[in-house]
């Protein structure tokens, strides 16, 4: 889709039926030929969205507001609007968004700590074939996300699951606003024409496309009724490792 506006070709649905699992031949091609894989996290390694869901309603209890699941996904994960978005959305008044937010943080990150954020299947397979592939190929990769670095590490140790370079979201402009992505890539020495980006969700698609990088969306239980259009598309982080240059002498 290269040339088209984002919004033209591109975009968030709900209820979308296409069929947009496949072209694994087409993205191992693209694969091969990039010189940096960039991942987000939440939604993508980490199954960590529907905690993020519980501390923001633990966090919500004093004002008896709740999020539903199909909402938290859709304005919160996927569009990126957060409790500015809800309070708008909702005509809500009365919250006290900085001690909203504190009472948030303080629940998310005692789940942490309690081991609560499970990777995805397969994610710990994937780091690991990443690292080999950086190795013996020179094709690097990174972690670049809207969460803090500190958090994604501590998820990742907590799930003994390697710690590659993380891009947190720290002092930067979230998406979908491409500064995490551009920031990672320049790192890594890659140009974003010659970078994918695996995301789950519309804001990071969108943060992957204003920054010139070809985007892979990574389907999930979550975003599969939203038509989230990108540049390839596959079931899962399976369908992302089946992608992947064979390395025959790799041990997983």
């Amino acid at each position: 889709m290269a040339g088209t506006a984002f919004g033209q070709g591109r975009g968030i649905t709900e209820g979308g039926t296409l069929d947009r699992v496949g072209g694994e031949e087409a993205l191992a091609s693209a694969i091969e030929a990039s010189d940096a894989l960039l991942l987000d996290f939440d939604g993508v390694l980490a199954d960590s969205e529907p905690v993020f869901r519980r501390a923001w309603n633990h966090a919500l209890s004093p004002w008896g507001h709740t999020i539903g699941k199909n909402d938290y996904w859709n304005y919160w994960s996927s569009r990126g609007e957060g409790l500015e978005g809800e309070i708008r959305r909702r005509g809500i008044s009365g919250i006290d968004v900085r001690e909203a937010a504190c009472r948030q943080r303080e629940a998310y990150l005692k789940a942490v700590g309690n081991g609560e954020v499970s990777l995805f299947p397969g994610a710990v397979e994937l780091l690991r074939r990443l690292d080999a592939l950086a190795g013996n190929t020179g094709m690097g990769y990174c972690i670049a996300s809207n969460t803090s670095e500190s958090i994604i590490r501590d998820i990742l140790l907590g799930n003994d699951a390697p710690v590659p370079m993380v891009v947190g979201g720290d002092g930067l402009p979230k998406k979908p606003s491409p500064d995490i992505f551009l920031k990672a890539a320049s790192l890594l020495g890659a140009a974003p024409s010659r970078s994918l980006v695996a995301e789950d969700s519309w804001k990071g698609v969108k943060a992957a496309f204003t920054g010139g990088f070809r985007s892979i969306l990574v389907l999930n239980p979550l975003n599969r009724d939203l038509c989230i259009e990108s540049d390839f598309t596959v079931s899962g982080l399976e369908g992302l490792i089946r992608s992947l240059p064979e390395l025959p002498s790799v041990r997983i």
